[in-house]
């Protein structure tokens, strides 16, 4: 007896929808802002400036080292959809500043002069 076989018709390629109808990948929406601390102090020669806090990737228990584009000025930034950041000073990771600690609004930038205590 003779063994039968079927053939199998395969599907023409189908063609890409048109660009116009064809659907971006969802993306999340960012503002581009970001919020920004300036902190105006001279801490010396050899000496930095580091942030301890919450929000914004801080942490009370390690500081974070702040950017220095002057002699007596220090930045440091943040996406503002981070939400709000409490935030102290501290020189070379070991000397917080005097006084409270300071809130930073997401978007907005901030300046504070920190006084440290002496040597």
């Amino acid at each position: 007896m003779p063994i039968k076989t079927k053939t199998m018709k395969t599907a023409a390629p189908q063609k890409a929808a048109p660009k116009s109808a064809q659907k971006p990948a969802p993306t999340r929406k960012t503002t581009g802002k970001k919020t920004l601390i300036i902190a105006k102090v001279d801490v010396g020669w050899g000496n930095s400036v580091y942030l301890r806090g919450i929000g914004g990737g801080l942490s009370w228990d390690v500081g974070v080292l702040m950017d220095n584009l002057k002699k007596d000025e220090w930045t440091w930034s943040c996406p503002a959809s981070d939400g709000p950041i409490t935030y102290k000073l501290v020189r070379n990771d070991l000397h917080w500043a005097l006084g409270p600690d300071h809130i930073a609004v997401p978007g907005e930038s901030c300046v504070v002069t920190p006084q440290f205590p002496p040597w």
